[in-house]
C-alpha cells in the first residue's frame, strides 16, 4: 500500500511539473496564443472570486443595498476581472515576445520556475492553515510572486542609453512585427528600470537602491500572470489529491 501511495504522488508531482513546463512553452512558442488564453483565464476565473469576495466586502461599505445588491456586485466585479485580464494579457505579450531566442527561453524557464514555486506554496497553505488556493493566489500571491521574478529579472544588464536610442528610433521598422515590439519593449522597460535605480542610489546607496528596483520595477506586474497559473496549477494538484484519498477511503471502508 505505501508503494502505491508513493507511486500516485509520484505522478501527481509529474503531472504538476509537466502541466507548468506546458504552459511555458506555450508562453515561449506561441505568446498571442498564451496571452489569449491569459485573458480568458483571468477573466473567467476573476468574475467568480470578484463576486464572492464583494459579497463579503458590501456589508462593509454599505448597511442597506436592497435588491440591486446582486448586480452591482455582477457589475462590478465583472468589470474589475474584465480590467485584470487585460491588463494580464498585456503583460503577458511584453514580457514573452521578443527577437532574441535565449533571452525568451530563460525568461519562459524562470516562469515555470515561479509558477511551481507559487504552487507548492499555496498547496502547503492549504495543507497547514487550510487556505483556499484560488481565493488566497488570486488576490495574495502576484505580489510576492511578482517580485521574486523581478528580482531574478535584475540580473539582465541594462542597455545604455545610445542603445536604447538606436534600436527604438532607429532600427525598429515603421510596422514593426509583435516580436520586434516587444524586444524594443523588452529594452525600453529594462532601461527605465535602471535609470529609476540610479536615480534612487544617489539618496540611498547603490545596495538599497537595487531592492527599490527589484520593488519597483515593470516585471512585478508578471506576478499577477503566474498567481493565475500557479492557481490553477494548485487547484488540479489538490484535486488529483483529494481524489486519490477519497478512493483510498473507500477501500479502508470496504475492507
Amino acid at each position: 500500500m505505501f508503494l502505491i501511495h508513493f507511486l500516485i504522488n509520484v505522478v501527481i508531482v509529474a503531472c504538476e511539473l509537466a502541466l507548468a513546463m506546458a504552459a511555458g512553452w506555450l508562453a515561449w512558442q506561441m505568446p498571442l496564443v498564451f496571452s489569449a488564453a491569459t485573458v480568458l483565464l483571468a477573466v473567467g476565473l476573476g468574475f467568480a472570486l470578484e463576486i464572492k469576495r464583494l459579497a463579503f466586502e458590501t456589508p462593509f461599505y454599505f448597511e442597506r443595498t436592497g435588491g440591486i445588491g446582486a448586480v452591482l456586485r455582477a457589475v462590478v466585479g465583472g468589470g474589475q476581472a474584465l480590467l485584470k485580464g487585460v491588463v494580464a494579457g498585456l503583460v503577458s505579450l511584453m514580457t514573452f515576445t521578443g527577437t532574441e531566442p535565449s533571452r525568451l527561453m530563460f525568461v519562459a524557464g524562470l516562469f515555470v520556475v515561479v509558477v511551481l514555486i507559487g504552487s507548492t506554496l499555496l498547496r502547503r497553505m492549504t495543507i497547514s492553515f487550510g487556505a483556499r488556493p484560488a481565493n488566497w493566489g488570486f488576490f495574495r500571491m502576484a505580489v510576492p510572486l511578482g517580485l521574486l521574478f523581478s528580482a531574478v529579472m535584475s540580473f539582465f544588464p541594462p542597455p545604455s542609453s545610445v542603445d536604447v536610442v538606436r534600436q527604438v528610433l532607429l532600427d525598429l521598422p515603421q510596422r514593426p512585427s509583435i516580436a520586434q515590439a516587444g524586444e524594443a519593449l523588452f529594452s525600453l522597460r529594462l532601461w527605465i528600470d535602471d535609470l529609476i535605480v540610479k536615480l534612487v542610489a544617489t539618496y540611498t546607496g547603490p545596495e538599497w537602491a537595487k531592492v527599490v528596483g527589484i520593488v519597483a520595477g515593470s516585471n512585478v506586474l508578471v506576478g499577477f500572470v503566474i498567481a493565475i497559473y500557479a492557481v490553477l496549477l494548485s487547484e488540479v494538484v489538490r484535486t488529483m489529491e483529494e481524489a486519490h484519498w477519497r478512493v483510498r477511503g473507500n477501500r479502508k471502508i470496504r475492507d
